[in-house]
Order: structure tokens, then sequence, then C-alpha cells
């Protein structure tokens, strides 16, 4: 299911989506449809370099972004545990010897940011193994260790695959109403909050990674890179999985004396 997921979702992302208006373009150039073929190229066309500009990052990641700004350890207040969200460190590469740190490692050093301000006594955290035997959440307990966190004040979720998955592994190694201070990237703090508000969690966010710019770049932002398709991507990736979650009812109350019962 995991796997379908994410196959699934290649379908909304602008690369894939431009490639299949690519190929549907060539089958109408052979079927001799110049009128769909043009269609279908202009359609590409759009749905790449949009996203790749200033302007698809103003509008598909901004507004994400602008809801959760970042704050100093300071300016938090303490909780009961620190939730780190996997996704923050890549598996080890063929010819490497552990996990490569990537664009949301942010989590991980602000989880570690927020214990040494004792802004909690324990961090919990996340992530299953995606590739390979070893999990997220180890790679992520070794790199809070270096940065000087002690490991009797780590606990793991090795199982989850999914942000849903790590709301209820969590919900599980907590109690009830439980104050944490979720730690994930800007984009995805949305999505993330609504779940682990379902679960019964009192949420304080502590967003990390922002990726929308301060200051414009030397490259005109008209003109497509690599890094703003991205991070419209992951935009668009945050917009279609809050929908469908909504349409889900995974944002719905869970009661858990209920399931306890059975």
């Amino acid at each position: 299911m995991f796997t379908l997921t994410k196959i699934l979702s290649l379908f909304v992302y602008p690369l894939s989506l431009g490639l299949l208006f690519v190929g549907l373009s060539l089958w109408g150039q052979l079927r001799g449809n110049r009128a769909a073929a043009g269609l279908y190229t202009f359609l590409a066309l759009g749905v790449i370099y949009v996203p790749s500009t200033q302007f698809g990052v103003d509008a598909l990641a901004a507004p994400l972004e602008a809801r959760y700004p970042a704050f100093a350890p300071e300016e938090l207040p303490e909780g009961d545990v620190i939730v780190v969200l996997g996704g923050g460190i890549n598996t080890e590469g063929k010819f490497g010897r552990w996990g490569d740190l990537n664009d949301a490692s942010d989590r991980v050093l602000t989880g570690a940011e927020l214990w040494k301000a004792k802004k909690a006594s324990r961090v919990i955290v996340s992530g299953g193994a995606v590739q390979g035997p070893v999990t997220a959440a180890s790679l992520a307990r070794d790199v809070l260790e270096r940065l000087g966190v002690p490991s009797n004040a780590i606990m793991l979720d090795e199982s989850s695959l999914t942000t849903q998955d790590e709301a209820v592994a969590i919900s599980n190694l907590t109690t009830e109403s439980t104050h944490i201070l979720l730690v994930t990237s800007a984009l995805h703090m949305r999505r993330a909050i609504a779940l682990f508000t379902a679960q019964g969690f009192k949420v304080t966010a502590a967003p990390t990674d922002h990726r929308v710019h301060r200051y414009g770049r030397a490259i005109p932002g008209w003109m497509p890179t690599v890094e703003h398709l991205s991070t419209s991507t992951a935009a668009i990736h945050e917009w279609v999985g809050f929908w469908v979650y909504d349409q889900l009812g995974r944002f719905d109350p869970v009661d858990h004396s209920e399931s306890s019962d059975q």
C-alpha cells in the first residue's frame, strides 16, 4: 500500500505530469491529430515551467509556510515530549557508510536544540525502514546522540512509514492529552498538526526547514530552476495530501477509550 501510494502521487507532481503530457503529445502526433498534440505540448510546458519559477513557489509553497514561521526555543512553551518526524535523513548510499542529511535534516537539529533548551525531557524520533534494513528513526537517534542528546532521553518509533502511522504509533508511546512540541518541515506542518490533534495530543508547532527564501536570488524569478521545482513539488504533495486525508476522515478525533475496550 505504501509503494502504491507513492506511485500514484507521482501523477500530481509537475515533472511526472509534464512527461505524461509529452507522451500524449507524441501519441497525438503519431495519430495525425496535430491539434491534440499541440494542446498536450502546451500543457506539458505549463505544468513544468510554472512550478519551476519563483511565481510557482510563491503561489504553492508560501501560503503553507506563512502559517508556521520559525520560533527561537525561548519563544516556545515547555511540553511533555519533543516529537521529531522522520524524513530528514536519507538511507546510506551505495558507497557510503551512513545515512546522508537531506533538505529536511533541520528537523533533527531543531529537536536537539529544543532538548538542550529544556523544553522537554524526552525526544521521540520516528520513521521506519523505507529502503534497506536501517530505520529513519535509528539514523535520527544517532545524529541526536552526536549532538549531545543522551540515549536515555530518546524514544524510537521505527514502524511508521507515513505521517498517519507516526501519529498513531506515537499516541501508543505516550499518554492521552500529552503536550508535544511537534518538529517537522513548515510545508508539512499543517497536515501533521491535524493528524496529531486527531489523536488527542495538545500540539505546539516547532516548524523548521523553511524553503521559501526571504531574499531574491541572482537568477531572475521567471527563469526555471530545479530548486523551485523541488519546492513546488513538495508543496503540491502537501496540498493534495491534506485534501485526501480530509476526504478519508483522517482528521476526525479518535476515541481512544473505544479502541482500548475492543
